[in-house]
Formats: structure tokens, C-alpha cells, sequence
């Protein structure tokens, strides 16, 4: 029979046997709401989010925006580019060149293909999305804006980005016509609007960012006005994107046919 001086040289023991249970308890049980948590965000629906986020900045299955690029360089303005966007849904986009220096010169993309039109040349000449159009702004960043249709997103997490609460895409390239092989997607929690993204190479390489900085109601839908691109290679240098004119349009096909001569 165990004598009271031994009970009481067990009692801390016992205690802190049960002090560790109750702690094991607790433990499970936060893991569980966590793992709730977990599963009710990963429930979100990234493709309905991507397509909604797309409204930001294609507002109509056929419209016409006019595109101001102004390129700076250590903090200072170097040039500026001005352009005409014609796009007929998803698959359909015809630039024109407004700014004198680049007169006569006209981009087109059909589906996955890209060409440039210029002045001195009698045939078109392919192209690809990635390509510089001007400062850190792509052909692809003015001609092929409707991720949904290049990209399969997945949700990676929610996360505040400034005073946004933000849920947080990968986007990854399922047409060879994409213009990056991966990107980061923030979308703002209550509407899917754009705030930021991260642009990368096949390679893995992080290319360029974008803030999407403004946006403005047209014709009773929040379009963005204005967007920033900054290079992650040169530091120094960034590109301010700005959209005027935004409405819907009719466009005859033939705008968009590869093979018209009467361009110039």
C-alpha cells in the first residue's frame, strides 16, 4: 500500500500529466478550426474570380480604348507612346500606332498569333506577346488582356496588400499565345478588382510587376484608368499605362483579317 508521502511526490507528476492533456486538447482543437478555415478558403472558385477580374479590363465583348504609355527612367519622364485598342472578343485585337514617330504602323492578333504591320515592308511581320512595345509594356500587355481565356489560376491565400484585403491567384499559361509563363494575381476580396501582380519566365525569372492604380465608372462599370509596370531587371525603370476613351464598339471583321493590304 503506497504510503502519503508517496502519493504526494506523485501529485506534480499526475498534474503535469494532466496539464499536458488538456494542452494536446487545445492544440486539436485549433488545428481544427484552422483546417475549417483552411477548406472554406480553398473552396474559392479561382476561375470565377479570374473571369470576374477580366470585367475590370474588358468591359464589353467588343470595345475601343486609346492607351498612353509614358516610360521614366531613374524617377524621370523619357518618352511617351500612344495607341488605339480595337478588340472583338477574346481572340481578336487590332492596335493602331497614334504617335507621329511610329505612323503607319499597326498590330494585329488572332488567337495565338501576333504580327506587325510597318510602312517600308510589303508583308507583316510575326511577332510575339512578349516582345517589347514600348518602355516595360509588352505586346501582349495591350493586345491580349483577357487572362481567363490564356491562364489556369489556382488559389494560393488571402493576404492584405495596403488597406485591401486581397485573395491572392497563380496564374500558368495553358496557350502557347500567354504572354508570361506564370503570374501572381492579387484581386481585391469583396469585387475581384486587379490591385497587383507579378509577371515570370518560363525560366522562373520574375520579369516585371504591375500596380493597377485607378480605376473610373464607365457607363455604369468600374474600368481601370490606370496602371503602373515596373522592371524587375532594371530597377530604375517603370512605365505608367493610362486608358481614355474606353467605350463599346461594333467592328467589322474585316479589321482583324491577316492578309489585308489597305492598312497604311
Amino acid at each position: 500500500m503506497s504510503s502519503p508521502r508517496c502519493f504526494f511526490k506523485s501529485l506534480p507528476l499526475a498534474a503535469l500529466f494532466i496539464f499536458l492533456l488538456e494542452l494536446a486538447s487545445t492544440s486539436r482543437a485549433q488545428t481544427a478550426a484552422t483546417r475549417i478555415g483552411e477548406s472554406r478558403e480553398s473552396g474559392v472558385d479561382a476561375e470565377a474570380l479570374l473571369k470576374r477580374s477580366d470585367s475590370f479590363r474588358n468591359g464589353w465583348p467588343s470595345y475601343v480604348a486609346h492607351v498612353k504609355i509614358t516610360n521614366f527612367e531613374s524617377g524621370k519622364p523619357d518618352e511617351e507612346a500612344l495607341y488605339q485598342v480595337s478588340q472583338k472578343g477574346t481572340d481578336k485585337t487590332y492596335v493602331d500606332f497614334l504617335s507621329p514617330r511610329d505612323k503607319g504602323r499597326h498590330l494585329l492578333m488572332l488567337n495565338d498569333d501576333m504580327w506587325i504591320y510597318l510602312p517600308d515592308t510589303s508583308r507583316p511581320v510575326r511577332i510575339t506577346p512578349l516582345e517589347r512595345l514600348s518602355g516595360n509594356a509588352s505586346n501582349g500587355d495591350i493586345a491580349r488582356t483577357n487572362y481567363a481565356v490564356d491562364y489556369a489560376p489556382v488559389y494560393l491565400r488571402s493576404e492584405r496588400v495596403g488597406e485591401e484585403n486581397c485573395r491572392v491567384l497563380e496564374l500558368t499559361a495553358k496557350r502557347k499565345g500567354a504572354t508570361y509563363q506564370r503570374i501572381e494575381y492579387w484581386l481585391r476580396v469583396e469585387d475581384a478588382r486587379p490591385v497587383k501582380a507579378d509577371f515570370y519566365l518560363t525560366s522562373g525569372k520574375h520579369i516585371k510587376s504591375a500596380t493597377f492604380d485607378e480605376y473610373v465608372p464607365i457607363n455604369g462599370r468600374s474600368q481601370l484608368h490606370r496602371m503602373t509596370l515596373y522592371d524587375q531587371i532594371r530597377h530604375n525603370s517603370h512605365s505608367v499605362l493610362e486608358y481614355s476613351g474606353v467605350a463599346p464598339r461594333e467592328f467589322p471583321d474585316k479589321l482583324f483579317y491577316q492578309g489585308r493590304t489597305d492598312r497604311f
